[in-house]
């Protein structure tokens, strides 16, 4: 029996430390060789929670949720999504097992107790003038959204470390901005409920604040403001999401520490691909350039920059700057990676495109299938659902200006004869624009 683990995270379009925390921590899973198999999947960027598991081989796969509440992604999108049916889904001869989310395990609220216990420290706060903050994101279409945003608030609450404590929202009531009207004290330690250090935590909740950019203290309305950092940005969270793992009945191996940072990639297409290198010598896979010699961007005489490892190669081509549609065609240039042996022209691909020779050697051996934009819509389980009637003139325009920038062809919407790599569904990039189209 294989067996793989897929971290489920949000993914962002502005910020790459969003689906970045999500990727550090499946490069250290895939070190320590726990699973066969080790990927992330997400809602904003690739690989999408829908086609992920075209990439895996594994038998029994494990789904983490990396959320810090239970709602509406945990319980809604990403079982829509992947098809799950509960704790355990049988499909197609594979066993998916589905975790409970972060905030379900002690780890979270130790977090939140020494964000507010170190920013008393730090910053010589009196426990009787102080107010804590507790933030989380919510969504009004979920009412569990908030539960554990309130949760941790009452845990600080009882522990008595603060005068006063209030759970506030990023996209629920009461919002952020209210809290100078909920609190009293003449300090406030702001704490964000949030995972990453992304879009969220460094722009949208410190300008509901009223924090200058980039500033974690200032003086607002009157009152010390202390901003700390988001709660899962600690190197312990791997030790979560391993007993989660664990805690689901997931046939994890005994960890053990490898120098061989290219092991664990998905494995779908590895024998194919190495197979097509060795045959013609060299090889173009989007805009990469495939040899058993190296990989660079394709047509680059001038790649001299060396990359050996898996997270600075994915630093290298999506970070600076920020890509977060992998497959676009604004590839950067300049560097390569050595191959020392030719499965690793695989792994290189699978950072480079997540997910993408999945859906090409799919394509390959027939079992590829598409989804137009109806189907796809009414798969989903919010805001995209009104796209269902689009007309396909509309639909014709946004494919030449979203798909037209991408390496993948867009058979949901049409058949070309000529094609290289498959797209079989419009991605969150689309159905995004497709929305900003329709508002």
């Amino acid at each position: 029996m294989t067996t793989a683990l897929i971290l489920a995270g949000h993914g962002s379009h502005i910020s790459p430390q969003t689906a970045g925390l999500v990727w550090r921590h499946v490069d250290r899973l895939r070190a320590l060789g726990v699973a066969d198999e080790v990927t992330a999947a997400f809602w904003k960027e690739q690989p999408s929670y829908a086609n992920v598991l075209y990439s895996i081989s594994a038998h029994d796969i494990t789904v983490i949720p990396v959320f810090t509440a239970k709602g509406f992604f945990t319980q809604s999108v990403i079982p829509a999504e992947m098809g799950l049916t509960g704790a355990i889904t049988e499909c197609d001869g594979r066993r998916i097992r589905y975790t409970p989310s972060l905030h379900e395990h002690p780890y979270l609220a130790q977090v939140v107790r020494a964000r507010v216990d170190a920013a008393l420290r730090d910053y010589d706060l009196l426990p009787e003038q102080t107010a804590v903050a507790i933030i989380g994101h919510s969504t009004r279409r979920n009412p569990d959204s908030r539960k554990a945003t309130e949760a941790h608030a009452e845990r600080i609450r009882a522990a008595g470390v603060a005068a006063e404590v209030h759970a506030i929202y990023l996209d629920d009531e009461p919002e952020i901005a209210e809290i100078y009207t909920l609190s009293r004290a003449p300090n406030l330690i702001a704490v964000p409920y949030f995972l990453a250090a992304g879009s969220h935590t460094t722009i949208d909740v410190p300008r509901e604040l009223g924090l200058e950019p980039g500033m974690n203290q200032g003086t607002v309305q009157g009152r010390q403001v202390i901003y700390t950092a988001p709660v899962g940005v600690d190197d312990d969270l791997l030790n979560v999401i391993l007993a989660l793992a664990r805690e689901a009945g997931a046939p994890l191996f005994e960890p053990k520490p490898s120098v061989d940072a290219w092991q664990g990639f998905p494995s779908v297409g590895r024998e194919a691909l190495t197979e097509a290198v060795r045959s013609t010598g060299t090889l173009r896979f989007g805009g990469l350039r495939l040899s058993l010699d190296d990989v660079r961007a394709w047509g680059d005489d001038e790649a001299h920059e060396i990359i050996e490892t898996p997270t600075a190669l994915r630093q290298r081509v999506r970070e600076n700057p920020f890509r977060s549609l992998a497959t676009s065609d604004d590839l950067p240039r300049g560097w390569r990676v050595p191959i020392t042996d030719p499965a690793q022209i695989h792994a290189v691909i699978e950072t480079v495109y997540p997910g993408v020779v999945g859906l090409w050697a799919a394509e390959s051996n027939g079992q590829f299938r598409t989804e137009s934009l109806a189907q796809t819509a009414r798969r989903q389980v919010g805001m995209y659902r009104r796209l269902e009637t689009l007309p396909r003139a509309a639909q014709s325009k946004l494919v030449e200006r979203v798909c037209g920038r991408c390496i993948l062809e867009p058979l949901w919407f049409d058949q070309p004869e000529i094609y290289e790599l498959p797209c079989p569904e419009p991605c969150n990039h689309w159905l995004s624009a497709a929305l900003e189209e329709t508002s």
